[in-house]
């Protein structure tokens, strides 16, 4: 196509150059005959006007000599002779020009005039007796017709300069005219010399691409081939040989990579609308990939081979780690979705159990994540071995969840079931030279379904279930099984309810404070209260801390709760101070998340500084828990709360595996003896006696102590009799709304 273009734009510009070349020589001829006239006719005739002027001139001058004269007659005539000869030369000459006869014609008229006014003064100034009058007469005669000679000359002059200026400027038009052609001529080379060079370089561009692609068969990392139409190998490329040798097979025989039903492949090629083909085919152990299309101008099929044994493993792989847990080898959750939910269509019974290893927490903070794993896969192993492969299939759920499905149980199997798994549970495992205990909770579901609704949605609801009963055995310590009711499965839909409003709810505004007094056991004045979170829900009411504190904890909401109660305590006390009434300490609980804040100093810094509280008016509660989780940096800690100035105080303190003797390296500044020990007192000793310890032991090391939980005057004057410095229960008030506790407070001054 290219060339085709080339010859094209050669042809064209062949035919311009040949018009060009025609039109030029033609302007050349004009120019050329024009400068002939002007050189051979009008020029001359110029000079020949020129000189006839001179010639005038000199007669003229001679007459004026001879008539004063100046001149004598012999070199009057002989002078006179050769001006005529001079003039009839110069007139014959101009005769010659066809254009000017009329003019010429009247010129020697003229002539002819002067030189019989010429003889008549030359007769009358040669007489003896010169008749001077005459003479003038004469003289004056001869000027006038001079200058009518002059006129004529003049006329011609003019006509001769105006066929001169004609002539000029029709040369000048045919040079110009040339100078365009030639430049447009040009522009034209220009143009197509551009257009050729495009064009050159496109072929160029083209003929290195053709011999790139050429080179591609050859320089393929796979193998690439060329048959005829009936199936006969023309043309193998190096990669096919390689990929023959890597085979174990002949290189020189490249019909050996192709699959055996070739021929099939090859018509059902040229069978379709597409002419291409594309396969995988096995060879041996490899997997070859292999595309065939058809070329039917050259009656030619190209074969393209690829070993995609890689990629195929590589697929394998994937499929089994997306539903296989790649540690245990055990189907994963999203088996369990499938083949649940294709149980539920197929209207199979049976049940499933969720189970949880117990203690993961525990064993990961003591050995870590690898040591956790390996003693997960080991609770698993013997998970599987005891199943009963035929009618159970067990799945990994999660890190630590497992889920074993029995096709052909009811309830009460599955309860022997998981009471047996229990009792195996008890064994220790072997894990890295170290024997791990762990227990199991376990919950427990019958497989039941609506024929009508959507088999995964059951499916979903299943594992809900049986997730449900499992976390009911482990918020109750683990080591059990639980069998799902329609109970759990309204309570935790009504704790996720709560725990979707419970995030608003600081926000929305919706918590308040109440206060319950700390009262001096000998004097019965109020010495302190205790701040107690309490939540207006918006529709329930009033929600008991018991239902919403721990659904706080599990979610992290906790800690945005505890740095509100902070902030609303010192606000509230300091308000109060400033009302007037006497200072009293509050004292505000710390959760275990927000006391291993890291913003916790800077909370507590923020609260006293905004509300203007003095730091010995705050008292913070903390838990024996908190304290023995890591007691170097929970001490550093404390350190720097009582650097404040804000007293610390130990909350159900004897819950705990702790002891005062270990706790008195913490700057505690009040032990609180918990609720459990006073409830049942006076009447059970083994109570009185812990409480009488508790009081002894805290007195001891100079700590104050603080009864929690006292209603009856009994349980107080046990404890003032005791030594406990001070009393906190419903036997003096409940928790009180701010407005009611700030009448008692006033009533206690």
């Amino acid at each position: 196509m290219f060339q085709r273009r080339l010859w094209w734009a050669f042809l064209f510009v062949l035919a311009v150059g040949i018009l060009v070349s025609a039109r030029i020589v033609s302007l050349g001829d004009s120019v050329q005959a024009v400068n002939h006239t002007f050189i051979a006719e009008k020029l001359p005739l110029s000079q020949r006007i020129g000189e006839l002027h001179g010639a005038m001139a000199d007669e003229e001058r001679l007459l004026y000599e001879y008539y004063s004269y100046t001149a004598t007659r012999s070199a009057f005539q002989q002078q006179r002779a050769q001006n005529h000869a001079n003039l009839d030369s110069i007139v014959a000459q101009l005769e010659k020009d066809a254009g000017s006869r009329g003019q010429i014609a009247e010129l020697r008229t003229q002539i002819t005039e002067l030189d019989r006014l010429s003889d008549d003064l030359s007769a009358t100034l040669a007489s003896k007796e010169v008749n001077w009058d005459m003479a003038r007469a004469i003289l004056m005669q001869v000027k006038p017709k001079v200058r009518e000679i002059e006129a004529t000359l003049a006329a011609m002059a003019s006509s001769n300069q105006r066929a001169v200026d004609s002539l000029g400027a029709d040369s000048q038009r045919s040079v110009s005219t040339m100078v365009r052609w030639v430049v447009g001529f040009s522009i034209l080379i220009f143009g197509v010399a551009f257009f050729v060079g495009y064009y050159v370089v496109a072929i160029i561009r083209e003929g290195v691409e053709r011999r790139r692609l050429a080179m591609f068969p050859e320089r393929d990392p796979n193998p690439v081939l060329r048959l005829s139409a009936s199936g006969e190998v023309l043309y193998a490329n190096p990669a096919t040989a390689e990929l023959l040798t890597q085979l174990n097979l002949s290189p020189t025989h490249p019909t050996q990579l192709l699959p055996a039903d070739l021929r099939r492949h090859l018509d059902e090629t040229r069978a379709t609308s597409t002419s291409k083909t594309h396969f995988e085919y096995a060879h041996e152990k490899y997997t070859l990939e292999c595309t065939i299309a058809y070329l039917a101008d050259y009656s030619e099929f190209h074969v393209y081979v690829k070993d995609v044994t890689a990629r195929k493993l590589a697929e394998e792989k994937l499929a089994f780690q997306a539903f296989f847990d790649p540690a245990t080898d055990l189907p994963n959750q999203y088996r369990l979705r499938e083949e649940l939910a294709a149980a539920f269509t197929q209207q199979r019974a049976g049940t499933v159990m969720m189970i949880v290893a117990d203690r993961e927490q525990e064993i990961f903070e003591s050995f870590g994540a690898v040591e956790t794993e390996r003693w997960l896969v080991k609770v698993a192993y013997r998970l599987r071995d005891g199943i009963n492969v035929k009618e159970e299939i067990l799945y990994r759920f999660g890190s630590n969840a497992f889920v074993l499905v029995c096709w052909a149980g009811d309830l009460a199997s599955a309860q022997q079931r998981a009471e047996l798994l229990l009792r195996t549970a008890q064994n220790p495992l072997q894990v890295e030279r170290r024997e791990l205990f762990s227990t199991l909770s376990i919950g427990v579901t019958l497989m039941e379904g609506d024929p009508c609704s959507d088999a995964a949605s059951m499916a979903e609801a299943q594992m809900q279930q049986a997730a449900s009963a499992c976390n009911r055995v482990r918020r109750a310590g683990g080591n059990d099984f639980a069998i799902y009711d329609e109970a759990m499965g309204r309570a935790a839909a009504q704790a996720l309810r709560l725990i979707a409003d419970l995030q608003h709810a600081v926000e929305n505004d919706e918590l308040r404070l109440h206060y319950q007094p700390k009262v001096d056991a000998i004097s019965g004045r109020m010495v302190g209260m205790e701040a107690l979170v309490r939540w207006m829900h918006p529709e329930r009411g009033m929600i008991s801390p018991i239902e919403f504190i721990p659904l706080a904890e599990d979610t992290g909401l906790i800690v945005a709760i505890g740095r509100w109660v902070l902030r609303e305590a010192c606000r509230q006390n300091a308000a109060w101070q400033q009302a007037g009434l006497r200072p009293l300490r509050v004292a505000v609980n710390l959760s275990a998340r927000q006391f291993r804040s890291s913003k916790l100093l800077s909370d507590i810094d923020a609260a006293l500084a905004e509300m203007a509280l003095p730091a010995s008016l705050l008292e913070l509660e903390i838990t024996e828990s908190m304290v023995m989780e890591d007691p170097e940096g929970v001490r550093s800690l404390l350190d720097k709360i009582r650097s404040r100035g804000i007293h610390l105080s130990l909350d159900d303190f004897g819950t705990g595996h702790s002891s005062l003797a270990y706790l008195k390296r913490f700057p505690i500044d009040c032990v609180k003896i918990d609720r459990a020990f006073i409830k049942d007192t006076p009447a059970n000793t083994d109570d009185v006696a812990i409480a009488r310890t508790i009081v002894a032991m805290a007195k001891s090391l100079g700590l104050t102590t603080v009864a929690e939980g006292v209603e009856t005057a009994e349980q107080f004057e046990l404890l003032k009799a005791m030594g406990c410095d001070q009393i906190q229960g419903y036997f003096f008030s409940r928790p009180l709304p701010p407005d009611e506790f700030a009448d008692f407070y006033r009533a206690s001054l």
